[in-house]
């Protein structure tokens, strides 16, 4: 998938969303299976700056990463789960600063390249395969080395990003723009401008309080743009049970959530419930897209590290 073009969110304008609550939703992690937790400690500790965080919330082997503003969390598997990008949840992204420094350091420590060190303008990209094959991109325009962001794959650009903002009170873009035209046939991005390629391409974002991104992109598809060099995505499958599994908001009380949600009709998967593997209390729901979304009840950060 080498020379496939950046997927920029930067510069989205973001709006209230109107949300009946007091509280706001804070993204608190991504979930991943893999085959050796130890393995998958060591790469994000070293190639992403990401601290251990041994016995989770007190339970004892429960290993989880801290990634300044949120968590990696982990489910051990006997066999590698799937990794195709063909799923909702496409990747997750770190911030950059000097992109080619970077990706020099990262490519002497041996990391393994999906999509090597390209440019967009002024800014810098790259896509990683985690230990499990899970893609990790890094992207200059964040200006910081943090974990900044979720990548989505979508259907309906419109009705995900809607859904994101009315069930779960993320701030989302002032005006969702309507999906573009197709792409002509002879259209060629990479004899274009930098960004040629968006005039085609439907997309979106929301915001969480502590800053994580979720971008919305609509699939790569021949009915707007296809715009990376593999076969169009086809129909989307379930994130669960895939190497990325899921993504998790957290609220200091999830019943409310639950009970808008409910109203709103949204398909709940688990009811709320303790997780006695990670400590907290949680339920998960089906979001857009097929993407399983997990809502647990924990203070935010800082003082939600440990508690």
């Amino acid at each position: 998938m080498n020379g496939k073009w950046a997927l920029w969110m930067a510069g989205f304008v973001v709006a209230a969303t109107g949300w009946a609550s007091a509280e706001d939703p804070h993204f608190h992690h991504v979930h991943l299976n893999v085959v050796d937790p130890a393995k998958t400690v060591a790469y994000y500790e070293k190639m992403f700056g990401a601290a251990h965080v041994p016995d989770f919330r007190g339970v004892k082997g429960t290993d989880a990463l801290l990634t300044d503003r949120s968590f990696i969390l982990m489910d051990k598997v006997d066999t590698p789960a799937p990794s195709k990008m063909i799923s909702g949840l496409y990747h997750i992204g770190w911030g950059g600063v000097n992109g080619p420094g970077e990706f020099e350091w990262r490519d002497k420590e041996g990391m393994r390249w999906e999509t090597p060190i390209q440019s967009l303008g002024q800014e810098h990209f790259m896509y990683a395969y985690g230990p499990d094959d899970e893609v990790v991109e890094v992207w200059t325009g964040f200006r910081h080395n943090r974990f900044g962001h979720v990548h989505l794959f979508s259907d309906d650009v419109k009705i995900a990003t809607e859904w994101y903002m009315k069930n779960l009170g993320v701030n989302g873009p002032a005006r969702i723009a309507p999906k573009p035209p197709k792409a002509p046939a002879d259209f060629d991005p990479a004899k274009g401008p930098p960004g040629a390629m968006f005039r085609y391409l439907w997309a979106s974002a929301v915001d969480t309080k502590n800053g994580v991104t979720i971008n919305v992109f609509a699939k790569p598809s021949d009915d707007t743009i296809n715009w990376w060099t593999d076969p169009p995505v086809g129909e989307l499958v379930k994130s669960d049970g895939r190497v990325i599994d899921h993504i998790a908001f957290s609220y200091r009380d999830i019943q409310p959530v639950y009970d808008r949600m409910k109203k709103n009709g949204v398909e709940i998967i688990d009811e709320i419930k303790e997780r006695d593997g990670f400590n907290f209390k949680s339920f998960f729901v089906r979001g857009p897209d097929k993407v399983l979304i997990e809502i647990v009840e924990a203070r935010p950060l800082p003082e939600g590290v440990w508690e």
